[in-house]
């Protein structure tokens, strides 16, 4: 395979991760608190109820965060070998 060929699909294979880092990105920033099951009456069970939905919130957040952070990994890494291979050209 000429080495043209091989910048140009690593060039794109990285566009692609990159564009897939981001949309996980924005995915992470919808997540929204949502608590299960009825609202408490107690003020301090209420409060509980809130905060526990807030924790699965942020582990949700947190999960996507991680993932993007790999996607763009792989993207940097991808988008380095593109510019190697295009060097030596």
């Amino acid at each position: 395979m000429p080495m043209r060929v091989l910048t140009i699909i690593l060039a794109v294979v990285a566009f692609g991760c990159g564009l897939r880092a981001a949309r996980l990105w924005y995915r992470s920033s919808l997540v929204k608190p949502e608590p299960k099951g009825f609202e408490p009456v107690v003020t301090e069970l209420r409060s509980m109820w809130w905060q526990s939905a807030q924790i699965e919130a942020a582990d949700k957040s947190a999960a996507l965060n991680g993932r993007a952070a790999k996607w763009t990994a792989w993207a940097v890494a991808l988008s380095a070998a593109s510019a190697v291979a295009g060097a030596l050209i």
